[in-house]
């Protein structure tokens, strides 16, 4: 691109230089031949003048003066020649018979021709000899300045062309060499926008393009470890059924667990392959209602005291159903996986102006410390993602998720859930 550019700049020029110095050249030209044709018509006027004004008895001062003057001549009426020699191919009949004033072209040079009329019969010639010399005089000296400096326009269009090249190349080449570092997985990689306008907002779409890429990324990776760890839900019913084998053997339960457990794989599966997780709808109080009756069956396999009350006919979120059991199966799961056998536990669901809270809260000794509800911390051998999924659900729909325990234990989970946009 530096080359082209170069090579467009230096064709702009000598356009440029073409279409302007060269009819500039002609010009110079010309009037330098008018201007040594002018000054020769001054003299031929004058010389004119005195022939004309002078008596017959005073041609003789005439000739003299005329021998010091070697291109002017005034050819008399009888042919004779005063002064200098005249050129070999002059023609003067235009002026003897028509007593026409005319510049003629000369083999080298040009003649200025005055008639003067002394008398009804009688016309005199003057005839001034113009040399080439003096008609292109300075003409080659301007055309050598007006060469330089179209030479001079050349080299600068170079130098131009070359810097603006430069500043047009290098973050086009910045922009190359981050692109192919992208490609070989370094994500890292950022330009510096610059040069012109354009090139700064290509720049910066590439940081913002990568910037992107990164957070996509990081957002599989967080929501492919949210989906596997819904596994932990029906590995946890099934480890609770079979550590309950010691006292009774339940197959139908156990081809439950493992049902549920099937289930859940094929749901994070479909949600591995599905693009876009926004645009689902789903009504609030089934699901709920659905999730607690199944983790209350295992809560009275270990003597857990549980409750529910949904104070609410409908409440539509615009999240998926699938999303909504993760999020209750995390928060409950959590419960079993984190208190003793026995703990109670209570859920309540409520709606009203649009906005739905839900509560999970427990009589267990209440979480040990509050940097056990950032992402990927855990107190224990979990993953430490449970509270990340609740607290994504909640944000991604435009409500909230806390964490708060009392004083005496216990932890309670709050959640606010506005409804679904209508359409």
């Amino acid at each position: 691109m530096r080359r082209w550019l170069i090579f467009y700049a230096l064709s702009v020029t000598s356009i440029v230089i073409v279409a302007f110095l060269i009819p500039l050249a002609i010009l110079i030209r010309d009037l330098s031949a008018d201007r040594a044709l002018s000054a020769a018509e001054r003299e031929a006027q004058a010389v004119a003048r005195f022939v004309a004004t002078t008596p017959d008895d005073g041609f003789g001062a005439l000739e003299a003066s005329l021998v010091s003057i070697d291109r002017i001549s005034v050819v008399v009426p009888d042919g004779t020649v005063l002064g200098a020699e005249l050129p070999s191919n002059i023609d003067l009949d235009a002026a003897q018979t028509r007593v026409q004033a005319y510049r003629q072209p000369l083999a080298d040079g040009e003649a200025v021709v005055v008639p003067v009329l002394r008398t009804a019969d009688e016309v005199w010639v003057v005839v001034v000899d113009v040399p080439e010399e003096e008609l292109t005089e300075n003409v080659a000296t301007a055309w050598i300045i007006l060469g330089g400096l179209g030479l001079s326009m050349m080299a600068l269009a170079l130098v131009a062309a070359d810097r603006i090249g430069q500043a047009v190349i290098r973050p086009v080449n910045d922009l190359v060499d981050a692109t192919h570092e992208l490609g070989r997985g370094n994500l890292d990689v950022r330009v510096a926008p610059a040069g012109p306008r354009e090139l700064e907002e290509v720049g910066s779409a590439f940081n913002t393009l990568t910037q992107r890429v990164v957070s996509l990324m990081n957002r599989e990776r967080e929501s492919a470890a949210d989906l596997a760890h819904r596994l932990r839900t029906p590995l946890t019913a099934l480890k609770l059924d079979i550590e309950a084998m010691s006292q009774h053997v339940d197959v139908s339960k156990l081809q439950q667990d493992v049902d549920d457990l099937e289930r859940v794989t094929g749901r994070i599966i479909a949600d591995a392959r599905r693009p876009l997780r926004s645009g689902s709808t789903c009504d609030l109080v089934p699901v709920v209602s659905e999730r607690a009756t199944f983790w209350g069956y295992l809560a009275e396999d270990q003597e857990r005291s549980w409750d529910i009350h949904i104070d609410a006919d409908s409440h539509t979120i615009g999240t998926s159903s699938d999303d909504v059991e993760a999020a209750l199966d995390a928060v409950i799961g959590n419960i079993f996986a984190h208190t003793p056998s026995g703990t109670g536990y209570r859920i309540r669901l409520t709606a009203a102006n649009g906005l739905a809270q839900l509560t999970v809260s427990d009589d267990g000794p209440g979480i040990a410390a509050p940097e056990l509800l950032r992402r990927g911390a855990s107190g224990g051998d979990s993953t430490g993602l449970g509270v990340d999924i609740v607290r994504t659900l909640a944000e991604d729909i435009g409500g909230s998720a806390e964490w708060t325990s009392g004083l005496a234990g216990g932890t309670t989970v709050r959640l606010e859930l506005p409804a679904a946009p209508t359409t």
